[in-house]
């Protein structure tokens, strides 16, 4: 048994496929089926169920590769306990675009001061697309609106704070000059989107409004800052969470106007996501401890 073994083992539970795990580390199809046959003769049990539609791991498979990803981690962190030098490696991150407002450039500060050497990428969408992208493997985790939509096998879900949905206005909008307003009435005006907003089961706002109404959308953008702009030129109104007002420079000018909503709670729960079959790596872990403590110093309603 080699640790490389271990390693295609868990690539391909965390894909479901043969082929895709050859293709995330590098190597050719027939060497990833065969490191595994291999395996599975030397242990004399079947790990995976090899079907058209994938490979998907047996309830002996499920053990084995729980211990291997332990045994993994456990080497990773021998590794950088044994190293002198700085933390190291790579990190796929999916976010919703109001955490890429304050808390999410907090963060990655925080880290490339601590850990130069790091490597972290991201990718802005709804929460339903980063559900896909953390299923897929594109990214390793995700911070999304924990809605029945984001659910699933394999899918591990963690709460970080809750807040609740504002309506946003123009400080020459009519609204602005209401201390809160129904939402029926903030669904008659012109609304501006992010990208994917309210469209068919793309989780978010979307979710938490389908028993209320929807909104007459006039524009979508995939740019937070064009649609803080919009808003702020009194062109449409939008949802924002409570939260993404904290030092937000329009709002802090006054240029848009925070309104509570007088007869809905449109609260949400911010959290995190990952695959199940993913090994979490020790820059994974500084990512998530820094998340949680930024979390909790700007969110207003902390869990």
């Amino acid at each position: 048994m080699r640790l490389e073994q271990l390693f295609l083992l868990i690539e391909v539970a965390k894909y479901n496929s043969i082929s895709l795990a050859a293709e995330h580390a590098f190597i050719t199809q027939p060497a990833v089926s065969s490191s595994i046959s291999k395996l599975e003769d030397e242990l004399g049990t079947q790990l995976f169920r090899r079907t058209p539609q994938g490979a998907y791991p047996t309830s002996i498979g499920e053990i084995v590769i729980e211990k291997a990803r332990h045994i993994l981690d456990t080497i990773e962190e021998i590794k950088q306990i044994s190293n002198t030098s700085a933390l190291t490696g790579n990190l796929s991150v999916g976010i919703i675009p109001s955490m890429g407002d304050k808390i999410i450039p907090n963060v990655l500060y925080y880290l490339k001061e601590k850990h130069p050497s790091i490597n972290i990428s991201l990718t802005v969408a709804e929460s339903i697309n980063i559900l896909q992208n953390i299923q897929s493997g594109k990214n390793d985790i995700g911070i999304v609106l924990l809605t029945e939509e984001i659910t699933g096998k394999d899918i591990f879900c963690e709460e970080l704070f809750k807040d609740e949905f504002l309506i946003y206005a123009s400080k020459d909008s009519p609204l602005a000059q209401k201390e809160s307003v129904s939402l029926k009435e903030a669904l008659g005006y012109p609304f501006v989107a992010y990208n994917d907003e309210f469209t068919k089961n793309n989780g978010g706002i979307t979710s938490i409004l389908k028993k209320h109404g929807e909104p007459n959308v006039v524009f979508r953008f995939c740019n937070f800052e064009l649609i803080k702009r919009v808003v702020s030129q009194g062109i449409a109104i939008s949802f924002f969470p409570r939260f993404m007002s904290i030092d937000d420079i329009y709002l802090q000018s006054g240029e848009i106007v925070p309104i509570p909503i007088s007869d809905v709670s449109l609260g949400i729960t911010v959290g995190l996501i990952r695959s199940t079959r993913h090994a979490v790596s020790l820059v994974e872990k500084e990512f998530v401890e820094a998340l949680k403590s930024m979390c909790k110093t700007a969110a207003p309603i902390s869990s």
